[in-house]
């Protein structure tokens, strides 16, 4: 391997490694958010390659559900989303603590709406039931259905934050499968010790490559330099 390809190496493995950082902290800073789906990163080495090509995804498994009591807090099990109104479109969320506004309309933890199958869900009542299939009941009454959603096969969710997911509509179908469950919270499905541990295992190795990227380029330096007097 040649003094190029060395520092080419190098560098690649520096930043497939800073990424790696980068996503283990972000996973760590999110361990207490309801509903959050932590992002992995995994290196493979296909053909010739002799540094880490980076692949990123974000691992949508099922998360624990902890169970709280409080009537709106929200949590899906199995494999759907809630539908949110904001002001950029209609988005994605796996549920967390809901609330009412002045006007009754039930929304998120931030004043958007959840929405229902005929579009904004308004509770009036001094009671709210929330069925598995979604049945959102006021005093004994339904009300309206949760919009209960799920790509399509083969679909890309985007995060966008605050456990929030971007999809095109046409993308999107009634979820069958997935139940509501009220009085419940979905943590973030990571295991924190081990996201710790991950973080002390990259620190390590990001000084190593520093260190080597260095030596190279100061042979680098001095090959060039030896070429100048010639």
């Amino acid at each position: 391997m040649n003094t190029f390809t060395g520092i080419l190496t190098a560098a690649k493995t520096m930043s497939y490694y800073s990424r790696r950082q980068e996503i283990t902290a972000n996973n760590l800073a999110n361990a207490g958010t309801a509903g959050f789906k932590a992002d992995r990163l995994v290196a493979h080495r296909p053909g010739d390659y002799d540094s880490p090509v980076p692949v990123e995804a974000t691992d949508h498994s099922q998360g624990s559900l902890r169970t709280t009591r409080r009537t709106l807090d929200l949590a899906l099990e199995g494999r759907g989303y809630l539908t949110i109104e904001t002001p950029w479109g209609d988005r994605l969320s796996r549920g967390g603590s809901l609330k009412l506004d002045g006007e009754g309309r039930l929304t998120t933890d931030e004043g958007y709406p959840v929405l229902g199958e005929q579009g904004s869900i308004l509770l009036q009542g001094a009671t709210i039931e929330i069925d598995p299939d979604g049945t959102v009941r006021s005093d004994g009454q339904p009300v309206d259905r949760l919009r209960l959603v799920v790509p399509n096969e083969g679909v890309t969710l985007m995060k966008e934050g605050s456990s929030r997911y971007v999809v095109p509509p046409t993308e999107l179908t009634q979820a069958e499968s997935v139940q509501v469950r009220q009085g419940q919270l979905e943590e973030a499905n990571l295991n924190s010790i081990g996201g710790v541990g991950a973080l002390g295992e990259n620190q390590p190795a990001h000084p190593a490559r520093a260190t080597g990227l260095r030596a190279l380029d100061g042979v680098l330096g001095s090959v060039t330099r030896d070429i100048a007097r010639v």
